[in-house]
């Protein structure tokens, strides 16, 4: 799920929403909110309605998770580190380049696609 912010790129969250739902713009919503500078700051809202926000821009189907599945997402999104890079307030182009929400919903995404992978499910 995308949303615009007054400065940079699109915010970055993950949203998971019911397979025969995959039209509503609600769900369990997973994001790290917050300034890279100073640490980012992990978020589950279970029933969030993103296509509500005014900052709402877009989302983009990934894959589907089995219900069963849920608890490791939701273990794998609360363990994986929030971003926290004190450069980016004090270099305009870091290298490498900062963490940052994009970064960890990659991250978070890849880990349970792995998972998936593993137990011999397509993602």
């Amino acid at each position: 799920v995308y949303f615009t912010q007054p400065r940079g790129p699109p915010h970055e969250a993950i949203a998971l929403v019911p397979a025969q739902l995959t039209d509503q713009d609600g769900g369990r919503f997973y994001h790290v909110k917050g300034a890279v500078s100073m640490g980012m700051e992990y978020e589950c809202r279970p029933g969030y309605k993103f296509g509500l926000s005014k900052s709402y821009k877009d989302k983009v189907y990934q894959f589907q998770l089995p219900k069963s599945y849920v608890p490791n997402f939701e273990q794998i999104a609360s363990t994986r580190p929030p971003p926290y890079d004190p450069r980016a307030l004090t270099e305009s182009v870091p290298g490498p380049p900062v963490r940052d929400c994009a970064t960890w919903v990659a991250e978070v995404l890849e880990e349970i696609r792995a998972l998936l992978r593993y137990d011999g499910l397509a993602a």
